[in-house]
């Protein structure tokens, strides 16, 4: 980070004009870059405080997506029912040999959402949001008035609130849930099951029983982050970007990003869990049916084991060199995710 804000304050000094199309470009005009006249530019930031808003911004909108992107492919990886009607909804949506750099996501970015491309991107941010609390705060002078269960409750000033995304996000009063096929547990909302977003939306009276009243205004933008034609979750219930008027401000991107990425990878290719330690090419190539159902059960229980141990350190991931092998296949050459059944 040093040498590229380095660099950045060389090309000011040298009077590049495109200095300011990136970030660390914008920052480093604030400090280095002379007005007419031999004045500094604006609000002006010494080298630490550029270096540190650089990172926070990139985190924000590169390691966020790519851990929802890395999530999901372990979760498709262990859900091959879902990826198969994944790729059925990308043939169906983009077509099957058509070239990813011709496709107009202006047009097909609505359908794609309201598809199972969608609703895999949906759950991951739902089950593995890559913020798990969102940092909050009440005005410094004044107190702000919030509804909980229905009572309007007053906040003073200068509070802080930490919002559980995680826990808002599995609450059973604003998810509708079903018997977990994994853990046998009375709900599934602790699975990762993106077939829930074609499930039938809350009635009024269930949305009022949540305690989140859908007429408050609480400002900013008030457009959906999931298709009108899907589940629609009550308001304060689906929180992966925040909300409100200090929503993300690179949400609609990184969904975009995120529904592209899976359309581009999954038009081509499928992914399966590698089962290298327990059996060879060879050895999975004699197996009957029932013998690489048991193996394969082994594989998805590792991963949905290691998946368990994942921590939130600024971003929810894989640390202390945890990991998921898996194995990238083009489509028709699948061991197993094109039948494996749970």
């Amino acid at each position: 980070m040093k040498e590229f804000l380095q660099q950045k304050a060389q090309d000011v000094q040298r009077g590049e004009k495109d200095v300011g199309m990136d970030i660390m470009g914008s920052l480093v005009a604030t400090q280095y870059q002379e007005k007419q006249g031999g004045n500094k530019a604006g609000i002006q930031m010494d080298d630490s405080e550029i270096i540190g808003n650089a990172f926070i911004m990139f985190l924000a909108g590169h390691e966020t997506t790519a851990n929802v992107m890395h999530f999901t492919m372990l979760e498709l990886a262990n859900n091959p029912a879902a990826q198969r009607r994944l790729q059925q909804d990308i043939d169906a949506i983009l077509g099957r040999d058509t070239d990813p750099t011709t496709w107009n996501f202006e047009d097909k970015v609505g359908t794609m959402q309201a598809s199972m491309i969608g609703a895999v991107m949906n759950e991951t941010l739902r089950v593995m949001p890559p913020v798990v609390e969102v940092p909050k705060k009440t005005p410094p002078t004044k107190a702000q008035t919030i509804t909980v269960d229905g009572v309007r409750r007053t906040l003073p000033p200068n509070t802080y609130l930490g919002l559980c995304v995680v826990a808002a996000q599995r609450n059973p009063r604003a998810w509708p849930g079903r018997p977990s096929k994994i853990t046998g547990a009375p709900d599934d909302l602790d699975d990762w099951v993106p077939e829930r977003w074609f499930r039938p939306s809350l009635s009024e009276n269930e949305k009022q029983s949540a305690g989140v009243p859908e007429t408050e205004d609480f400002g900013g933008y008030a457009g959906p982050d999931t298709s009108a034609s899907m589940f629609r979750p009550v308001r304060g219930s689906f929180i992966p970007f925040s909300e409100g008027p200090r929503a993300c401000l690179g949400r609609r991107l990184a969904i975009v990003e995120v529904l592209g990425a899976l359309a581009a990878i999954f038009q081509k290719y499928s992914i399966e869990n590698a089962v290298d330690d327990w059996a060879s090419n060879e050895e999975v190539a004699r197996m009957d049916r029932d013998q690489k159902r048991a193996l394969y059960k082994k594989a998805v229980q590792r991963s949905r084991d290691v998946i368990a141990s994942s921590e939130a350190r600024i971003t929810l991931k894989l640390h202390n060199g945890s990991h998921v092998p898996l194995r990238l296949v083009r489509r028709g050459e699948e061991r197993f995710v094109d039948w494996y059944e749970e």
